[in-house]
């Protein structure tokens, strides 16, 4: 079984949210929309927070400074055949609207109304949908493993506590 960690940003600016739609080339869900983010580096697996922010620049050309409020409010499991799937999902506040191209996709600024409209994978729309539902507090962090529930994709939640 091999263990795969990855990170995902969702950033606002304004009412719109900075998402990425997958190119017709790529090997992993051409078409799809998703935030910006990729694989956690090996130096990094104790920190997807700096995994995260070198993942949105090296996808958007936007800096850490060029982003308020960036914080880690869900980390989604999912178990395939071959693989664990960690993601550690982000929301946070873009600054600026300017964005550089990359060879991942194309960034486009949609709309918040029309967010869940658009072609996501089941557990990344249902993770948008329960923040953009404003489901959690501040402080909040949720972890979810990714299931099926009456033949749909489901997503089973607990807050993840502080101990100290």
């Amino acid at each position: 079984m091999r263990l795969r960690s990855i990170t995902t940003a969702f950033l606002k600016n304004g009412g719109d949210y900075l998402l990425m739609e997958r190119s017709g080339n790529n090997h992993l869900m051409p078409g799809y929309w998703y935030g910006v983010g990729g694989h956690i580096e090996p130096g990094e697996i104790n920190r997807p927070r700096n995994a995260v922010v070198r993942e949105i620049y090296e996808e958007t050309g936007l800096a850490e400074h060029d982003i308020d409020n960036l914080h880690l409010k869900y980390i989604l499991m999912r178990r395939g055949k071959e693989e664990t799937v960690i993601n550690y999902i982000f929301f946070g506040d873009a600054k600026k609207r300017a964005v550089v191209e990359n060879n991942e996709g194309t960034l486009n600024w949609i709309p918040e109304e029309n967010v869940l409209k658009l072609k996501f994978v089941d557990a990344l729309r249902i993770s948008l949908e329960h923040y953009m539902n404003g489901n959690l507090s501040m402080d909040e962090i949720l972890v979810g493993v990714v299931g099926k529930s009456g033949g749909q994709s489901a997503v089973s939640w607990s807050a993840l506590q502080n101990v100290d």
